[in-house]
C-alpha cells in the first residue's frame, strides 16, 4: 500500500511540474483566465514596397489594460506601430526595401505581462531585366526592352553616354543627377515635380523604349531604377551596355539630269543602288566634289542643330521626309545667281544626317530661255 501511495504522489508531482513549465499565454483575472492569442501567423512575409500591414490578435477575458507593441531595437525600416486605434489589430509600416536582399526583424506584442512574438520578413525587389534590341539599333538609335521586377512598380528607364556615366562614383550620385534634371525640366514646363514625373518620366509594366539622335559609333548605358512621383527610390538600379553603329560609307553613284525653266530648275537622279537614301541640291559655283560635300555637310549640321526649335522632330524623321530612294526628282529649286552652278547628289545616313558617299555632280550653265 505504501508503495502504491508513493507512486501516486510522484505521478501527481510530475503532472504539476509539467504544467508549471507549459506556456499558455494566460493569467488569472478574478478567478478566470485571461488569454492573449495570435490570430495572424507568427511568421509574416511582406512585399518590398513601402506599405502598412496589420497583425491580428484576440483577448479572452480582457482586463481593460492596453496592448503595446515594439520592434527589435535598431530596426529602422519598421515604423508607425499603432496598437491602440482598433481592438484586435496592430498596424505597422515598412519602408521600401531596395537593398537587393530580404530583411527580417522581430515585432513583440504585450498584454498584462503576456507576450506574442512575431517575425516580419520583407522581401526585396528582384532586378530589372534590360534587353538591348540589337536588330533595331542603328547609327543614331538604340532600342531596348525593360521588364520591371513587379508590374505595380513605377520606374525610370533612360540612356546615357558611357563617357558621362563613368564620371560618377556611384548609382546614388547618378540618380541624384537625374533628379536634378527632372526638377529643371519640371520648372521649364511650369509643372510641379510630381506632375512632371507622372507625365514624362515614370513607366509601369514591360516597356519597349528607344532613343534617337545619338552619336554614331558610341558606347552608351541603358539603365532602370524604381521611383515614385515624389522622387523616392523604390528599387535599385540595373543597367547594361549598348552601342550605336558606325556610319558606313556607301559605294554609290548617281546619273543626274537638270531641267531649267528660269528662274527655276529641277534635278533628277538615278542611283546605282536603289536601296540607298540620298539628297539632291544645287551648289553656287563649280568647286570640286570634295569641297561641295564639305560645304553641304556644314549646312546639314546647322539644320540638325535647329531641328528642336523648328519642328521638334528627330533627325531621322526629318531626313526620311526630305531624302529620296530609287529614281527621284526634286521640287523646283531656285537657280543660283551664277553663270555656272553644280547640281549634285549624295548618299545620306538618315539617322545622323551624315553624308555617306562622294558627290555625283553635273556642272550647268544658266539657260535664260532666250
Amino acid at each position: 500500500m505504501k508503495k502504491h501511495i508513493a507512486s501516486t504522489l510522484i505521478a501527481a508531482l510530475a503532472v504539476l511540474s509539467f504544467s508549471s513549465c507549459t506556456k499558455d499565454n494566460g493569467r488569472e483575472n478574478d478567478g478566470q483566465k485571461t488569454q492573449f492569442n495570435a490570430v495572424s501567423e507568427r511568421q509574416i512575409t511582406v512585399g518590398p514596397e513601402a506599405a502598412t500591414h496589420v497583425i491580428r490578435y484576440e483577448i479572452v477575458n480582457p482586463t481593460g489594460a492596453s496592448v503595446t507593441a515594439e520592434a527589435d531595437a535598431g530596426t529602422d525600416w519598421i515604423s508607425d506601430i499603432n496598437s491602440t486605434s482598433a481592438y484586435g489589430e496592430v498596424y505597422f509600416s515598412v519602408s521600401v526595401n531596395n537593398g537587393g536582399e530580404s530583411r527580417q526583424a522581430g515585432l513583440t506584442l504585450s498584454y498584462e505581462g503576456i507576450t506574442l512574438d512575431f517575425t516580419v520578413t520583407q522581401e526585396a525587389y528582384s532586378s530589372f531585366s534590360i534587353k538591348v534590341l540589337e536588330d533595331e539599333c542603328t547609327s543614331g538609335k538604340i532600342a531596348w526592352e525593360v521588364t520591371p521586377p513587379s508590374e505595380d512598380l513605377t520606374y525610370v528607364s533612360m540612356i546615357a553616354d558611357k563617357a558621362t556615366w563613368d564620371t560618377f562614383g556611384s548609382f546614388e550620385e547618378y540618380i541624384e543627377y537625374d533628379l536634378e534634371y527632372f526638377r529643371e525640366q519640371a520648372e521649364v514646363r511650369n509643372l510641379s515635380f510630381e506632375e512632371f514625373m507622372e507625365k514624362y518620366v515614370l513607366r509601369q509594366g514591360k516597356e519597349h523604349l528607344s532613343a534617337d539622335d545619338l552619336t554614331p559609333g558610341t558606347d552608351y548605358i541603358v539603365y532602370a531604377y524604381g521611383m515614385n512621383r515624389t522622387g523616392e527610390l523604390l528599387a535599385g538600379m540595373d543597367y547594361t551596355g549598348a552601342s550605336t553603329l558606325p556610319v558606313e560609307q556607301k559605294d554609290v553613284t548617281f546619273e543626274l539630269t537638270v531641267e531649267q525653266d528660269f528662274p527655276y530648275m529641277t534635278i533628277s537622279a538615278v542611283p546605282s543602288d536603289d536601296e540607298v537614301r540620298y539628297l539632291m541640291d544645287v551648289y553656287n559655283g563649280t568647286d570640286s566634289p570634295e569641297v561641295i560635300v564639305e560645304s553641304y555637310q556644314e549646312m546639314l549640321d546647322e539644320i540638325i542643330t535647329l531641328l528642336p526649335l523648328l519642328s521638334g522632330g528627330s533627325v531621322y524623321d526629318y531626313f526620311m521626309e526630305v531624302s529620296f530612294q530609287g529614281p527621284g526628282t526634286t521640287d523646283q529649286l531656285m537657280i543660283p545667281e551664277a553663270m555656272e552652278f553644280t547640281a549634285f547628289a549624295v548618299a545620306i545616313d538618315v539617322y545622323t544626317g551624315q553624308i555617306t558617299s562622294g558627290a555625283s555632280t553635273l556642272v550647268c550653265e544658266i539657260d535664260f530661255g532666250f
